[in-house]
């Protein structure tokens, strides 16, 4: 039996403003909590393989500007023609969509301020991690672990990739007796707190929206699954991001409950990890997946398999994904992920990223939580204040 341990290591102004806090008394009663910075230490300025690519933290392109970067490229064929010969660990090459079609969204900017307390598990010393992890083969009771969503023309990842972790943690919390699909739509549209919807959001909030607010199903975009499918396709205009949809008290006609609340499920406890390769993957070893937010630059984009490592392009913004495994190839170690720009982007919709290092911040923006299989269906607070139609 493993426990946890809560660790306060958000700054006071965090703290001041709501975040960073146990989710409710009754999530943080087996918490123990204390103050410790240790692991909000990262350079200044990441440094690529190329010598080129570097830029200050906390200065994010704009959308428009990350549509420029884009847009400068009709195919990312032609993107990946620019650095195919910088490349050691990874091959690019041609993925369906324009470059400037594949949207990222995290206000990176915001992430630590946001960020949740630590949660650290106890008593996992003598915890053997194999050299090789892949959530999908340990959990075949769980189908969404195969699933790769699509963000489409919103920088909703922060809230697609949380809601898709949320969905595999049910199921492997449960044993695969438990399946329940959340969808994204009530952190995009309905987490004010989350940030501005298709401009952007952050990864702490939407984890603890589950926690004190619940979320309702969702399928993919035009599946008639769940309370609200995914609302947003493919860029009409390339490179601008849709408009935000409004929040909706009432699920789609023909779905079997009509109010929102009465399908909502509920997370129990939310929590941050540490900037610690081992305790990363003992998480995802024992709970399943993460949500993590990184540096994104415009080489991802052209991404089709090996172990990616940033070696040419300027930063496109901050991206989220879930963590689903771990490996080594070629006697480079990677973490197994995630996407949320469709299957037929890069390797199915997965990719590897380097692990260890902490590339482009990929091991210092982690969150993750477990499920609340004991309550559902509480209308209460849900609708006050979220201006729902």
């Amino acid at each position: 039996m493993f426990r946890f341990v809560l660790v306060l290591a958000c700054c006071q102004a965090a703290l001041a403003q709501g975040y960073g806090a146990p989710a409710s008394k009754s999530s943080s009663k087996n918490y123990q909590g204390y103050q410790d910075n240790q692991y909000n230490q990262y350079p200044s300025h990441y440094s690529g393989e190329y010598s080129g690519a570097q830029y200050p933290r906390g200065q994010y392109p704009s959308g428009r500007d990350q549509s420029f970067f884009g847009a400068k490229y009709q195919t990312t064929a032609v993107l990946a023609s620019k650095f195919k010969n910088l490349t050691r660990s990874w091959k690019p090459g041609s993925n369906p969509k324009p470059p400037a079609g594949y949207r990222t969204g995290v206000n990176m900017a915001d992430l630590e301020r946001t960020k949740l307390p630590l949660g650290i598990m106890a008593d996992v010393e003598d915890l053997v991690l194999p050299d090789t992890f892949d959530a999908r083969e340990k959990w075949p009771e769980c189908p969404s672990l195969k699933e790769v969503r699509d963000q489409g023309c919103c920088g909703s990842c922060w809230a697609v990739s949380a809601a898709s972790t949320m969905t595999d943690r049910w199921c492997v919390r449960s044993k695969g007796k438990e399946q329940f699909t959340f969808g994204s739509f009530d952190l995009l549209s309905c987490c004010h707190s989350c940030g501005q919807g298709c401009r952007g959001g952050t990864l702490g909030p939407a984890w603890q929206f589950w926690v004190e607010k619940g979320l309702s199903s969702g399928g993919p975009l035009n599946s008639r699954q769940g309370c609200h499918p995914y609302p947003i396709g493919e860029c009409r205009v390339p490179g601008e991001d849709e408009d935000t949809p409004k929040c909706s008290k009432k699920c789609q006609s023909g779905y079997n409950v009509t109010d929102v609340w009465q399908d909502r499920r509920y997370g129990r406890v939310v929590y941050s990890l540490p900037n610690d390769e081992r305790k990363i993957m003992e998480e995802i070893y024992i709970n399943g997946p993460v949500q993590a937010a990184f540096h994104t630059y415009l080489d991802l984009h052209a991404y089709k398999s090996g172990v990616y490592r940033h070696v040419w392009g300027p930063l496109s913004g901050g991206h989220a994904v879930k963590l689903i495994g771990w490996g080594v190839e070629n006697g480079l170690k990677y973490w197994l992920v995630a996407n949320s720009w469709g299957r037929e982007w890069g390797d199915n919709g997965f990719f590897k990223m380097v692990r260890g290092e902490n590339h482009c911040g990929i091991e210092e923006n982690i969150h993750a939580g477990l499920p609340n299989f004991h309550r559902q269906g509480e209308a209460g607070e849900y609708f006050a204040g979220y201006g729902y139609n």
